[in-house]
């Protein structure tokens, strides 16, 4: 066989210095599916062209190129400079690090997630949990599964199976990766029944729609987006008051909102006082926890959803239900002065932003800070925005810069805006303040 054919070998490659830390991010066996991989195309393109030739340098450099990109995959930290405070495809909202430092030796060593100690008999998942969050949003009872689509999901399947749901047409909503009302409805094979138009319904359309077979009423917080201008809907107040009391309402607000000086919306306290029978929500929006759906309201409902078959297929684990757990045990500790990642940001005033944004490009010609705004996301509070700082630069060419930005080993995720680069310093940490920076300068010279 001709010796051009006889590249270094797989082994050889994985063994390199600036190949072997990636064994730790992609494993070792993946990393030499790539090495394998790209020495086949090389020896093919070889065989085809009898001018080429690779050195040992070339094929490693190359390796290290292939196996890098396929570092991006797992999951790993980013900075969030994109001006949305939970950002969905950026994890929502960070965990709190005390949170998770305490809940850290329940999930490394075993535990009584479903043990009851004092009866010394199997327990009930996540019982004590239950008991916090009743507490916190003053319901009868809660109820956790592992995400508000799922709690969605499960509320419809144990009481709507083969009946009717009232949904008014402005709440079908759509939200991200395709989750859409009326497809949950027939998924749970429940039968929807639109009142109203987009932008109006009233009383007297709920009171027309129903009949002896409808099973709810679903009231949906409009997700990603909002209705303005000529636009009316009754309060749970009232729609509670014209009901009849075996149909339960119930209120889909996703947000996770207990703090309603952040918002105007209708918030997970007030939904239950106005008479929503059951409250479902996100843990990791504007709650500022880990993933879960968290169902709160009257325990005759929650005790129906608890014994559905699917509740198994939906339960959550010792992670989910550990940290919920510190989460909730810190608010009531704090009564109320607690506050998550996202509830933290939105009370920092505009100046703050600003002289952080003046620290990172200190010194540094080129960018400027300039007035933007910023969001929640998540589907929190949409259509809402508020004032801020940003720092701006426009580099000769954006695709290589955004290209850089996300190859360093901690990328920034900026947003881009015409012939601009935007960073937002709102969700930058104060000890990623000198990484950015240094990050920026590197930048000015590409």
């Amino acid at each position: 066989m001709n010796n051009k054919f006889n590249l270094i070998q797989t082994n050889a490659v994985l063994e390199y210095e600036s190949i072997k830390p990636y064994h730790k991010i992609i494993s070792r066996p993946i990393a030499a599916d790539i090495v394998r991989e790209t020495l086949n195309k090389l020896r093919e393109e070889l065989k085809n062209n009898d001018n080429l030739h690779y050195s040992k340098e070339d094929i490693i450099k190359l390796c290290e190129k292939k196996i890098k990109e396929k570092a991006n995959l797992p999951i790993k930290r980013v900075i969030n400079a994109t001006g949305t405070i939970m950002h969905t495809n950026l994890g929502r909202s960070p965990i709190d690090a005390e949170i998770w430092d305490s809940a850290k030796e329940l999930n490394t060593k075993s535990n009584n997630i479903e043990y009851n100690i004092n009866k010394q008999t199997r327990g009930k998942r996540g019982e004590f949990l239950h008991t916090l969050l009743s507490k916190l949003t003053g319901a009868e009872d809660a109820l956790v599964v592992n995400n508000n689509a799922a709690a969605v999901f499960l509320i419809l399947k144990t009481f709507a199976n083969n009946k009717e749901v009232i949904v008014s047409r402005g709440e079908q909503v759509q939200i991200g990766g395709g989750f859409r009302i009326p497809d949950i409805l027939r998924e749970a094979n429940a039968k929807l029944v639109e009142i109203g138009t987009t932008n109006i319904v009233d009383i007297k359309d709920y009171t027309d729609a129903i009949t002896e077979n409808t099973a709810m009423v679903l009231k949906v917080h409009t997700s990603n987006f909002k209705i303005r201008g000529f636009v009316k809907s009754p309060s749970l107040k009232k729609l509670r008051e014209i009901i009849p009391n075996n149909i339960p309402l119930v209120y889909d607000e996703g947000a996770g909102i207990f703090d309603e000086n952040i918002s105007e919306e209708e918030h997970i306290k007030s939904a239950l006082k106005g008479g929503a029978d059951l409250v479902c929500f996100s843990g990791d929006k504007i709650f500022s926890s880990v993933q879960a759906g968290i169902i709160v309201g009257k325990k005759e409902y929650i005790s129906n959803i608890y014994k559905h078959p699917l509740m198994r297929a939906f339960r959550c684990g010792k992670t989910v239900l550990s940290i919920l757990e510190k989460n909730v045990i810190k608010r009531l500790n704090t009564e109320g002065k607690f506050k998550g990642y996202s509830e933290t940001l939105l009370r920092i005033k505009p100046e703050i932003i600003k002289q952080k944004a003046l620290k990172i490009i200190e010194g540094i010609e080129g960018f400027e800070v300039i007035e933007e705004s910023i969001e929640t996301g998540g589907g929190a509070m949409p259509d809402t925005f508020y004032p801020s700082y940003a720092i701006s630069f426009k580099p000769k060419n954006i695709k290589s810069i955004i290209n850089y930005m996300h190859s360093i080993d901690i990328p920034i995720i900026p947003k881009v805006k015409k012939d601009s680069v935007i960073i937002y310093p709102i969700t930058i940490n104060d000890e990623d303040i000198d990484y950015v920076r240094n990050i920026l300068i590197k930048i000015k010279n590409i």
